[in-house]
């Protein structure tokens, strides 16, 4: 299977899940988890539930993507991510956020 295809799995899998695709997607640095708790409706999707979306090793990182409101505009927001200093390639570091732009999201 290719990257494309990988990528593809990943945002149908995320598709399946919600009820709303997000517009807007944020990427929550060390110690900002909490943000994601807040969202409204939040449904919550562990990395080790979708497919091929690499593991947050670093510490504060959830590794989780969260898919809620705030103001009543859905966003998704990326609780932990991998890092190239991880030793990641950047197909890897870069996979969230090509599977958030096939979900639909278009502001990062």
């Amino acid at each position: 299977m290719g990257y494309y295809e990988q990528v593809k799995e990943a945002a149908d899998a995320m598709a399946a899940r919600i009820r709303e695709v997000p517009r807007i997607a944020v990427v929550l640095g060390s110690g900002l988890g909490d943000f994601a708790d807040s969202l409204a409706g939040g449904v919550s999707m562990p990395y080790g539930e979708l497919p091929h979306w690499p593991a947050s090793r670093v510490i504060g990182h959830d590794g989780r993507l969260v898919v809620g409101a705030v103001r009543g505009r859905a966003i998704a927001a990326l609780s932990g991510r991998c890092h190239a200093y991880e030793g990641h390639d950047m197909q890897t570091v870069t996979f969230a956020v090509r599977a958030l732009g096939l979900l639909g999201v278009k502001t990062l």
